[in-house]
């Protein structure tokens, strides 16, 4: 696991802000996921392979379940930084697991319990056992434009196939669906509530300097942002100063975005102007060596030995012979 998804999953492992993610996305802004009703999971998750007597294990960013009315869902949120063109076999993958999980643990209880009925042993479960639905969502922070999978169909290439065979198979084939939340493709932040808002915010402009510039300046929670969305946005933004300067930004209630970004873009453009002038002496340089070879050769070919020999040493006689000859004009 990177950096990165470290430092998001311990963002986003808080109660408030997963519950705030489920309402917003899952249910376009109604509240309906308390905090209170999150349970965090194992995302570790084990195939075994029978015929190596050996065990492969999936490790998952971030589950937990849901407990609403009697009834508990389980959700899985999955960060990505770059476009995966497999993501559909990956996801795919993590549910039939997680599947098999909740599978084997019915099976167990009833074996341990033997309060199943003939035709129920075989498959190991009851007609009144429930699987908790999966759901399983990406989160794409990146910067580069996606354009990984999102469904099973752009793997199989199932519209190459000829039309009268497709249409027969997807009939009985299984298209497996990624639900993938694009930041960049979010019309707007404002469906959450928590300081999710303000870090989708901020990733979605990471690429226009002015315009998140001046989001974050007439955004009032940017001047005392917690310390986790903190190092999340400083950690995606790939900018060390913001990381090694942090202390700097402390407020009483959290750290102060909008002074840290004006610093650093004032740090940018002092930069930018000692760049500008290196480059400019060196301009300079090169074009002074330029008419003093001009000048060189002039007199060279002119015999003129000793006037070559003063101007070497007589920066004013050297001036007076360029401006005789008309190099400075060159």
């Amino acid at each position: 696991m990177g950096k990165k998804n470290i430092v998001w999953n311990d963002y986003i492992s808080d109660n408030e802000r997963f519950a705030d993610f489920i309402n917003g996305v899952v249910f376009h802004g109604e509240q309906l996921v308390r905090p209170e009703a999150l349970t965090a999971l194992d995302t570790k998750l084990w195939r075994k392979e029978r015929k190596k007597d050996s065990y492969h294990e999936f490790i998952r960013d971030m589950v937990k379940i849901w407990d609403y009315q009697g009834r508990k869902y389980l959700f899985g949120l999955e960060p990505e930084e770059s476009p995966h063109l497999a993501l559909p076999v990956k996801y795919m993958n993590y549910e039939s697991l997680e599947y098999d999980r909740q599978y084997k643990e019915i099976v167990r209880r009833h074996r341990d319990q033997r309060d199943l009925t003939t035709d129920q042993y075989i498959s190991g479960v009851a007609g009144t056992d429930r699987l908790m639905p999966v759901v399983t969502i990406g989160i794409y922070l990146g910067e580069k434009t996606w354009h990984g999978s999102a469904r099973m169909g752009d793997l199989t290439a199932m519209a190459e196939i000829p039309p009268k065979i497709r249409w027969q198979i997807e009939a009985f084939w299984n298209n497996f669906q990624v639900n993938l939340l694009d930041i960049h493709s979010l019309k707007s932040v404002d469906v959450f509530r928590t300081d999710l808002r303000e870090v989708f915010g901020f990733l979605k402009l990471q690429g226009n300097k002015a315009e998140l510039i001046r989001y974050v300046e007439e955004n009032e929670a940017f001047r005392s942002l917690s310390e986790d969305a903190f190092d999340v946005l400083s950690i995606y933004a790939d900018n060390v100063k913001l990381k090694l300067h942090k202390e700097a930004y402390r407020v009483k209630e959290g750290l102060d975005m909008c002074t840290a970004l004006r610093e650093l873009e004032e740090d940018a453009r002092r930069e930018g102007r000692k760049e500008g002038r290196k480059e400019g002496l060196a301009t300079g340089v090169k074009k002074g060596g330029h008419l003093m070879n001009e000048l060189n050769r002039r007199l060279v070919q002119d015999g003129r030995t000793e006037d070559l020999f003063r101007s070497i040493q007589d920066d004013k006689y050297q001036r007076r012979l360029m401006e005789e000859y008309g190099i400075c004009n060159l």
